[in-house]
């Protein structure tokens, strides 16, 4: 895979975000799931972004931390910060595919337990657009269901894995004997 396509992937998954969420009430996307339990489909939004702008941070100092998140609540609240804020994610990832080889070392930290302890791995810039794209899926079908949970219709097959799509595509495909 490229750099080029797994962008590519990326803003495509986001150009859908941005189409589930645009005409949304604000009541609908700031609704949490249930009384005891608290998430909503701008938290999810939110979630997703972040995880993008530590990706396209970490490219400067060669290291990501996805868990070191602003936790910016504006994308959480208003709709408009949220497509702001993905609309400038994917104008970074045009300029990425532009001016960036794909083959500068990365380094990934995270932490491994409530301690603290922090585990450092070697990674990509491919491979982290790929984590990016199926950590964003994951949410998506969350987003989904509280989209329908609230009422609305959601696009086709969003939130859905692309090995889902690929699985369906063959089950409908009519077998060859």
């Amino acid at each position: 895979m490229s750099l080029q396509n797994a962008c590519q992937c990326n803003e495509q998954l986001l150009s859908e975000l941005i189409q589930a969420i645009k005409g949304l009430p604000s009541s609908s996307y700031q609704k949490p799931a249930a009384p005891d339990n608290p998430q909503t489909i701008g938290a999810h939004v939110r979630h997703i972004i972040e995880f993008y702008q530590c990706f396209l941070s970490g490219l400067d100092t060669n290291c990501i931390n996805y868990d070191s998140r602003k936790r910016d609540p504006r994308s959480e609240r208003s709709i408009s910060s949220a497509v702001d804020a993905l609309l400038n994610i994917k104008e970074e990832m045009v300029r990425l595919t532009e001016n960036t080889s794909s083959e500068i070392n990365l380094t990934l930290n995270t932490y491994t337990d409530t301690n603290g302890s922090v585990i450092k791995v070697k990674t990509s810039i491919i491979r982290e657009l790929l984590f990016l794209q199926s950590h964003a899926t994951h949410h998506m079908a969350m987003i989904n269901l509280l989209l329908q949970q609230s009422g609305h219709t959601s696009p086709r097959d969003f939130g859905v894995a692309t090995s889902t799509l690929i699985y369906r595509k063959q089950q409908e495909a009519p077998s060859k004997n």
